[in-house]
């Protein structure tokens, strides 16, 4: 007896075996199980991260002689930070917006230049999933600060004595205005970057200031002289205060005088601009 069940259990077991051997589950790669047990014991590669800085040069304002460049920083996925700053560089006023006297006298073709600077907050809209700022289109608040100046000399003569006087000429217009542009965003492969600012625009106040002085000091004006020539300054620029808030000052000294305008309004056009920038 004890050796029929000694047989029976042998048979049991190898069958058992065989049994287990032959059912035993087989996973394929792609089975949730298989890909549950690998992330217990493989780190998934994490996306690589978009960048968050630009440098950028805007090539259409490169073509008028205009060197514009901004900084930006994305600090969330929809927004961003930029600061701009532009100079123009200093040239004369084209012969067909102005042409000096033939005779020598009056004033001589002058020269213009500028700069102006604009920190920006730009809001990328979307939920942000697969691009983020500074990718995408976006709206730009901005604020802006601008001066732009001409020099030239004044040349004239003494109806008595026939001398020839030339005067040094400064003047500069300047101010804030704030605004607001659209524009879309491109980052293409981790380092390259294409800017299209679509259209914009802003509105503030500026102040308009000339001065005038005797370039080899021989003029010598009294206090009554100088007095008729503040009447005059205020007489000939009285126009020009009654588009700003009407305050017009002027300061004389012997040999030099100066008129300031406050309360000017000042524009600013952003827009059709092409800008590449390098990302990081």
């Amino acid at each position: 007896m004890k050796k029929s069940l000694l047989i029976i259990s042998s048979v049991l077991f190898v069958f058992s075996s065989q049994l287990k051997a032959k059912n035993e589950p087989i996973l394929k790669e792609n089975s949730p199980l298989l890909v549950k047990k690998k992330s217990l014991f493989m780190k998934d590669d994490a996306p690589a991260s978009s960048p968050k800085h630009v440098i950028k040069l805007n090539l259409t304002q490169l073509a008028l002689t205009n060197i514009s460049m901004q900084y930006e920083f994305a600090f969330h996925k929809n927004f961003s930070a930029a600061l701009g700053a532009s100079y123009l560089i200093k040239r004369e006023i084209p012969s067909q917006f102005f042409a000096p006297s033939t005779n020598g006298e009056g004033y001589q073709l002058p020269k213009f230049g500028g700069y102006s600077i604009t920190p920006e907050i730009r809001f990328y809209p979307g939920k942000k999933v697969k691009h983020k700022a500074p990718h995408g289109f976006y709206l730009a608040p901005y604020f802006r600060y601008s001066k732009y100046s001409f020099t030239t000399l004044y040349v004239d003569r003494d109806s008595v004595s026939g001398k020839q006087n030339i005067y040094n000429v400064k003047a500069a217009y300047s101010g804030f205005t704030a605004g607001l542009m659209i524009g879309s965003q491109w980052i293409i492969g981790k380092h390259f970057s294409i800017d299209w600012w679509i259209l914009g625009g802003g509105y503030g106040k500026a102040k308009f200031m000339i001065n005038s002085e005797s370039a080899d000091g021989s003029l010598n004006m009294s206090p009554q002289e100088q007095e008729n020539l503040k009447n005059d300054i205020r007489t000939n620029i009285g126009e020009l205060g009654s588009f700003g808030s009407g305050e017009v000052t002027v300061e004389t000294t012997s040999n030099s005088a100066t008129a300031t305008v406050k309360g000017l309004p000042m524009t600013s056009i952003r827009g059709f601009g092409l800008v590449l920038g390098f990302a990081f």
